[in-house]
């Protein structure tokens, strides 16, 4: 991963400083917030990593972790996805999940804040 742009570096809620990367950023604005503006979906990446609702972590993988920091905005919630590996820890999406969070992430180990 250290071949691609970095173009931020944000410190989590955990302590884990996360890597944003600029192919990172251009799939949340492609995927998820089209027609949003760089600057501002990195100051809400910053808002949701660093002050969430929920946290979840799922480390089954022994090789990596995910962690699913939730953030309710406006009565809806949003997501962003951070990879944890031996090399440290990365951004991978953020999106939002509307009023609830996803079934998938509610089954894994939740963080007490």
């Amino acid at each position: 991963m250290s071949s691609r742009k970095i173009i931020a570096v944000i410190t989590a809620i955990t302590g884990d400083r996360v890597i944003v990367t600029e192919e990172a950023v251009k799939h949340v604005i492609d995927e998820h917030f089209r027609g949003i503006p760089q600057d501002i979906i990195l100051e809400t990446i910053e808002r949701v990593l660093k002050d969430p609702s929920d946290l979840y972590k799922d480390s089954q993988n022994k090789s990596r972790e995910y962690d699913f920091f939730y953030r309710l905005e406006n009565g809806e919630f949003l997501v962003a996805i951070v990879k944890i590996i031996s090399t440290g820890a990365y951004l991978s999406s953020m999106y939002p999940t509307g009023k609830s969070h996803r079934n998938r992430h509610k089954g894994f180990k939740k963080v007490k804040l």
